[in-house]
């Protein structure tokens, strides 16, 4: 693919995350509370409760009281809920109540990223090269600052591998030891979600997740078998069929990845473990901030089933951060399990604020750093890398 094509593309994606992003905002996510009446009409203005129904105050100060009767009514999944959708700013008001949640959750998220540090550290040990500890945690709050924060073609991924084939010498390793930690990570979270939706309580909603979660599970089932049975791979000769494949780069980095660990299953078991871990106390810091915003409604068994489905679909590369894919996909899996869709949304944007906070570190460490290439530099030169891995192998 030329360079002005894939330019194209890149800007094409952004547009079209962009576009997304103004269509939530626009259609999904209120500023205001607003509660729908059964002649029709709609009550706008801050709406608190009543013994026998809603009192709304309008912007102006008006105050309106409203009985039950004359409130509509909506399903979502099991509940039955009066029609009120509460706006951001009153469900951030719940949230300024729950100061010590709040300050509970950031120290956990930034917790888990120190979590992941000492991950992708083991799998780098594992292929003979070194970076102390200090490095790997400053190297991977590198990567959550420039996926969270830095829109452009140039991830996370590229930065903290570039940073550690400078330090170590050896830029293919580094390069497959970051893809590695990503695709631990992803297999992770499939199995995580796999677990919960097929071992544990069925729940209304969990169809269509347990239908897409099972799918990419067999998918990533029958790749690994195809990838690493040595039998398999010369009776279809891979290595051939990968040249003529679309996206040749990623497949050659996949099977130099398969080649570099095919013998280190006990890092590779560790890395799943503790990805495993970490998925579970990001589905629990999601389910704290969901309490602290009044959504009574949700249980951890939703999220620990439902997060990780929104975690895979907003990982499509239209903004940093999946933003706007997120939060589609908050009110489309949340809502059958009785979350009001502006309220999944507003959940959504609080949880990917939280993860922004623990990103935060990167930036500064970023600052403080003696070395700031420019991102298309970097990214340059990890394309080199990737054909180097392409045309030579591991």
């Amino acid at each position: 693919m030329s360079a002005r094509r894939s330019s194209v593309l890149r800007w094409v994606a952004r547009l079209l995350g962009v576009a997304l992003v103004v269509y939530v905002v626009a259609t999904q996510l209120r500023w205001t509370d607003e509660v729908a009446l059964t002649d029709g009409t709609k009550a706008t203005g801050a709406v608190t409760a009543l013994a026998d129904g809603w009192r709304v105050v309008s912007a102006d100060g008006t105050s309106r009281d409203l009985p039950a009767a004359a409130v509509a009514h909506e399903t979502f999944g099991p509940r039955r809920i009066p029609s009120i959708a509460f706006g951001l700013p009153t469900l951030m008001g719940r949230l300024s109540g729950s100061v010590p949640t709040v300050a509970l959750v950031l120290v956990a998220l930034l917790g888990l990223a120190v979590l992941t540090a000492w991950r992708w550290r083991w799998l780098v040990e594992a292929l003979g090269l070194a970076l102390t500890v200090a490095e790997a945690l400053r190297y991977t709050f590198y990567g959550i600052f420039f996926n969270l924060f830095v829109p452009g073609a140039t991830g996370g991924d590229v930065v903290k591998a570039w940073y550690a084939a400078r330090r170590t010498g050896r830029t293919t390793k580094a390069v497959v030891s970051v893809l590695v930690d990503r695709l631990v990570g992803l297999f992770a979270l499939v199995l995580f979600a796999a677990a919960v939706l097929f071992l544990g309580p069925t729940r209304e909603g969990f169809g269509v997740p347990r239908i897409f979660v099972g799918s990419v599970l067999g998918a990533a089932a029958l790749g690994g078998v195809v990838v690493l049975s040595r039998r398999v791979r010369r009776t279809l000769g891979l290595s051939a069929l990968l040249r003529r494949l679309p996206f040749q780069r990623v497949w050659a980095e996949v099977d130099a990845a398969v080649r570099l660990y095919r013998g280190h299953p006990g890092s590779l078991a560790l890395g799943l473990l503790v990805s495993l871990f970490n998925h579970a106390g990001t589905c629990v810091c999601a389910y704290l901030l969901a309490r602290a915003l009044g959504l009574e409604e949700v249980r951890l068994v939703d999220v620990m089933a439902l997060l990780p489905v929104v975690s895979l679909l907003s990982a499509v590369p239209l903004l940093p951060g999946g933003w706007g894919v997120g939060e589609l996909a908050f009110a489309y899996f949340f809502a059958p399990v009785g979350v009001a869709p502006s309220e999944a949304v507003a959940w959504s944007v609080v949880f990917r604020l939280a993860v922004l906070a623990s990103g935060l570190p990167g930036a500064v460490l970023w600052l403080l750093a003696r070395e700031h290439p420019r991102r298309d530099a970097m990214a340059a030169e990890m394309d080199r890398a990737a054909h180097a891995v392409a045309e030579a192998g591991p």
